[in-house]
């Protein structure tokens, strides 16, 4: 092709077929300057979710999260903020991008293995997960490196081309989009390119294509590390995942907009004796119908949105900064709202009350789909207009949120395209990431009368 340049190659690539591999992204010396702290974690049991019983070198799959980046800040430079990675994920998704996963994989030999043989699919999904925080944007994509050569024996990660193009996100109801969310079918149906991922390469790959991750059948482990990045203008449905400022702070200047989101107190995304996120309230903004947002009495003459606080869900190391359930907890258990999803629109950081650390409110909204309810507390269903003459409790900033979710803005003024979110405990109400589905699609937005997401039905493929 005439005047077409190197982005425009790999963009053709990666649009069409769902990745593309950057050969020869890091040099030898790079991969190993990242592996080396890594791969020290795992052997010292630093790790997230490290269990005595079955710590490495055990056979399982042994993961970790940003946790590393608040030690080592350092592997930033050969790892999220490499010019050559970013410089290619930007170029990708059009935009800046925004960090969103930093998951170290450790695969020690056996993992993967059983008493039948392996079947190839068999292991095939998506990380669309809109119960997740790292996985629950519309724009966004991978960025794997491999520590060591994926070979046949070490299990190799193996892609299903132009699945990505199989999921819809569609046109917003003015708030949020919905997804038509391919479901993935039997392993027979599915199709796997082995890309020959060898130490130093990248593999960059769209959120929503099909993968799966073979048997470590060989005598050594399988490392590597997986990222995910977001355009900027498609936020996590359930928010971003908080990270370690030191990683934030050392970064050069052009590359702390990948990190915006972190804390400085030791309170980010990590699972410890239980989940660590770095939430500590919530508020929502709720709208009924007619536009308007409830607002429940704060003193003698002010008013505040709903406020929660905010409570980790158990699960791994991705299920961190989701506190979702325990906004649709407190909402039902102290309004008597049945809440149904949520999105996010911003995180407000800030010192606690006491003076000593940090705190962090995140900020949601939801659109009710009927009349505003009567709830069990003093409140007030109020229009734009009306803010405009209320006192409220953020001083004002609740005027800017409600602009913010109605005109489907970020807090900048630059338009986003927000989905739906869900707690964790929902995530078996979607069934479209479990192998041997039937051809079609499950649409993520449709609820039931109790308010609950409608999965039984399976759209066609038309």
């Amino acid at each position: 092709m005439e005047n077409v340049g190197p982005m425009d190659a790999i963009a053709k690539d990666f649009h069409e077929v769902g990745y593309h591999v950057l050969r020869g992204a890091l040099t030898e010396a790079q991969v190993d300057r990242l592996a080396r702290p890594i791969r020290a974690a795992f052997v010292d049991g630093d790790y997230d979710g490290c269990w005595p019983d079955a710590a490495y070198p055990t056979t399982g799959q042994h993961t970790m999260g940003p946790r590393i980046l608040e030690k080592h800040p350092e592997i930033a430079e050969v790892s999220l903020a490499h010019p050559a990675i970013v410089e290619a994920v930007e170029s990708l998704l059009g935009e800046p991008a925004t960090l969103a996963q930093y998951w170290s994989i450790m695969r020690t030999p056996g993992t993967g293995v059983g008493d039948a043989p392996f079947v190839h699919g068999n292991q095939a999904h998506m990380d669309y997960k809109p119960w997740r925080c790292v996985g629950s944007f519309l724009k966004w994509m991978f960025a794997v490196i491999p520590f060591v050569d994926y070979t046949e024996t070490a299990g190799p990660l193996c892609i299903a081309p132009g699945t990505h193009r199989k999921s819809k996100v569609l046109a917003s109801d003015g708030r949020v989009h919905p997804v038509d969310v391919a479901m993935v079918t039997s392993p027979a149906d599915i199709v796997l390119d082995d890309p020959g991922l060898k130490k130093g390469d990248v593999v960059l790959m769209d959120g929503f294509t099909w993968h799966e991750a073979r048997p470590n059948t060989g005598p050594t482990d399988r490392s590597g590390l997986y990222m995910k990045y977001h355009a900027r203008s498609s936020p996590p449905a359930c928010g971003p995942t908080i990270f370690p400022s030191q990683v934030h702070d050392h970064l050069r200047d052009d590359a702390r907009h990948l990190v915006p989101h972190h804390r400085g107190d030791g309170r980010y995304a990590s699972l410890r004796e239980g989940l660590v996120g770095g939430i500590d309230e919530a508020r929502v903004l709720i709208e009924d119908d007619e536009q308007r947002v409830l607002l429940i009495r704060d003193g003698a003459d002010g008013w505040a949105l709903p406020c929660f606080p905010a409570e980790e869900e158990s699960g791994s190391i991705l299920d961190a900064c989701n506190v979702m359930g325990s906004v649709f907890e407190q909402a039902r258990g102290r309004l008597g709202l049945q809440l149904s999803w949520l999105s996010w629109l911003l995180d407000l950081p800030g010192a606690a009350p006491d003076g000593k650390g940090e705190r962090r409110c995140r900020v949601y909204g939801h659109r009710l789909s009927g009349p505003a309810p009567q709830i069990g507390v003093e409140h007030r269903w109020m229009s734009a207009a009306q803010l405009e003459e209320a006192q409220l409790e953020c001083g004002g900033q609740e005027r800017r949120w409600l602009r913010m979710w109605q005109q489907q803005e970020d807090e900048h003024g630059r338009a986003v395209t927000r989905g739906f979110g869900f707690p964790k405990a929902h995530d078996k109400r979607f069934p479209y990431n479990r192998n041997g589905n039937p051809p079609g699609h499950c649409r993520v937005g449709v609820f039931d009368g109790e308010g609950l997401p409608v999965t039984a039905g399976v759209l066609s493929n038309g």
